[in-house]
């Protein structure tokens, strides 16, 4: 959840910086996405950007994807490209994962219900209380769904980094 919020923040962070380069190259009616305001910076060069560029580079290092190495002061049409390829892979990224926060806050809702809980309480209260539990088949089915929902099929950046870590260090313990 808290990278859920953290990729929303900085998407939003990017768009603001999309809607000022859109603004600076007299394109009002381009789509707000990654791919038309690249597209159209490899087109037309990045002159007079270079700042909101800079601004996109350094919220993508932050969330762990491509940006160049050190300040850009121009960025040519190669830098502008794997710019906006790291800025769509952000996007892509957080509506896969947004997808997977909203599927799993509606099985949250649904085993509250099922289990007569208030809605108010927290994920954590929720699996404590299940923990505490009689009938541990139901439980158990209904713990499984939401653990399926938490296993990344198609693996953001940050989350097959976190992956792998774990992954090694399962390795090593089985040596």
């Amino acid at each position: 959840m808290s990278q859920h919020s953290s990729l929303q923040l900085h998407k939003r962070a990017i768009e603001r910086q999309l809607a000022l380069i859109a603004a600076h190259i007299n394109e009002y009616d381009v789509v707000l996405n990654p791919r038309s305001v690249f597209l159209l910076l490899e087109l037309r060069g990045s002159g007079g950007v270079s700042e909101q560029l800079e601004q996109i580079a350094h919220i993508l290092h932050e969330e762990g994807y491509w940006k160049p190495r050190g300040r850009v002061q121009n960025y040519d049409r190669q830098d502008v490209y794997h710019l906006g390829k790291s800025t769509q892979r952000l996007f892509d990224d957080y509506a896969l994962l947004d997808q997977r926060v909203e599927q799993l806050n509606a099985g949250l809702e649904a085993i509250k219900e099922r289990q007569q809980l208030t809605s108010e309480m927290t994920p954590h209260e929720v699996f404590e209380r299940l923990a505490t539990t009689r009938d541990v088949a139901q439980v158990q089915s209904e713990v499984d769904a939401l653990v399926e929902l938490l296993d990344p099929a198609p693996r953001p950046g940050w989350f097959s980094w976190l992956l792998g870590q774990r992954g090694r260090k399962k390795v090593m313990k089985s040596c």
